[in-house]
């Protein structure tokens, strides 16, 4: 009986899932399957499920019914967790790919092949909006972790005395020699823009140099 239920349903029956259950959910490897296979899987979950239900229409209670029920809900059970286990694994194989890697791809059904290439393509757009953090110092997500400096204002300009900043009115601002203690994005300054990096040793304006030590940005060597 079981035989002959198993192929109306086509080549795919409750011992196939059972055994692609045991593999997948015993191997880091992506088993070999047909290219249509989760529709079959899909087409005898469905008519299981139809053959339940008639049965226990007309013989409810029976030794029928409730074999069926019981590889009903084993069916469907490994049924998902397949699904499951292939689409986590697949997930690593982008990863892979976008770190540079080659990963085998030839297990995968043409249904995985577009996950795959989806993932691949949004994994990969996200390194790449991230690509530049040696060059812009590291994207803060975290309030805590922003800093507001003081406003330059509009009307100040560099001096050419190398020791101090001075503004249009001919006041010159002290600098302080500071050692950084972290990457700090580029900002605006008096006199120009800074990018800081980790053990850097410059010279800042006093003000800036403050706020940022306040912040426990960076270490003051000396103010002059």
């Amino acid at each position: 009986m079981g035989e002959a239920m198993a192929a109306k349903r086509g080549d795919v029956g409750f011992e196939d899932i059972m055994a692609l259950f045991r593999q997948e959910y015993g191997s880091p490897q992506l088993s070999k399957v047909g290219p249509d296979f989760y529709q079959k899987m899909a087409s005898y979950v469905r008519s299981l499920r139809r053959e339940n239900e008639k049965e226990i229409a007309t013989n409810p209670g029976s030794q029928a019914s409730m074999m069926l029920s019981d590889q009903l809900k084993k069916a469907g059970d490994k049924a998902k967790r397949i699904y499951e286990l292939r689409q986590r694994k697949i997930a690593l194989l982008a990863l892979r790919k976008v770190a540079g890697d080659s990963p085998e791809t030839a297990n995968l059904t043409p249904d995985e092949l577009v996950l795959y290439s989806s993932l691949v393509s949004v994994l990969g757009a996200h390194r790449d909006s991230n690509a530049d953090i040696d060059d812009s110092g590291p994207r803060f997500s975290n309030p805590k972790d922003v800093v507001q400096l003081p406003e330059a204002s509009q009307t100040d300009s560099v001096s050419g005395n190398g020791g101090a900043s001075e503004t249009d009115e001919g006041k010159s601002t002290p600098l302080v020699l500071v050692r950084v203690l972290e990457d700090i994005p580029t900002f605006a300054g008096v006199d120009k823009d800074y990018t800081l990096r980790r053990e850097d040793v410059i010279t800042l304006p006093k003000e800036i140099a403050e706020t940022l030590a306040s912040h426990g940005k960076i270490r003051v060597i000396e103010s002059s």
